[in-house]
């Protein structure tokens, strides 16, 4: 509850059949049919009711949500947390002199010392054997662009100068065939397209 209100906008309205609204969320059909309960005195109807999965209830006997997922902004939304990355944490044990709680010869380089936790989803990829940087299809998209006019990326702060004199700004993929070709006789006759298959 925020302000006295719920904050996922419970209760939801009655709806005769269930539609998608304008930014591509579902909005479910709700049966206004008279039925209610009575919980701590307030009465809950089919507006109250949290979209959920009977069979995955039983299953695994948690409290389990289910959406309808209509489009790519939810799936990536999904995808972020399953495949979010590594767990990460940063933990020391000193043993405490001062009785001012207060460590002088405090490093601050090596409090930020990067430490790795292999999470239990990433353990599990890894002892099954499959590829880290698994995707299917497994498509690469190969720009095309005229000589000095290739995509460069930089920062909002960033000084122009230093990005103009990076070395990875002065080439791209393209290019990197083209010079490719001059050096090695052996990749002339790969295409641009079947150029990744043998360089990176």
């Amino acid at each position: 509850m925020v302000n006295k209100r719920c904050s996922k906008n419970f209760p939801k309205r009655f709806q005769n059949e269930t539609s998608i609204d304008s930014e591509g969320f579902p909005v479910y059909k709700r049966r206004d049919n008279g039925e209610y309960v009575v919980k701590s005195d307030i009465n809950l109807d089919n507006r109250s009711v949290v979209p959920y999965n009977k069979t995955l209830l039983k299953t695994f006997q948690a409290h389990i949500n289910v959406e309808w997922c209509n489009q790519d902004g939810s799936i990536k939304y999904l995808f972020k947390y399953i495949n979010k990355g590594l767990d990460r944490a940063t933990i020391s044990l000193v043993q405490n002199t001062n009785s001012d709680n207060q460590d002088p010869n405090l490093d601050e380089i090596k409090a930020f010392y990067d430490c790795r936790y292999v999470s239990a989803c990433e353990a599990t990829w890894r002892i099954f054997a499959f590829d880290v940087p698994y995707r299917l299809p497994s498509v690469m998209r190969l720009a095309f662009h005229l000589p000095g006019e290739h995509q460069v990326i930089y920062g909002a702060d960033d000084d122009i100068e230093d990005v103009l004199n990076k070395t990875t700004n002065a080439s791209s993929m393209f290019t990197g065939w083209f010079e490719c070709n001059k050096k090695y006789e052996s990749t002339s006759h790969l295409t641009y397209s079947e150029f990744p298959t043998n360089f990176v």
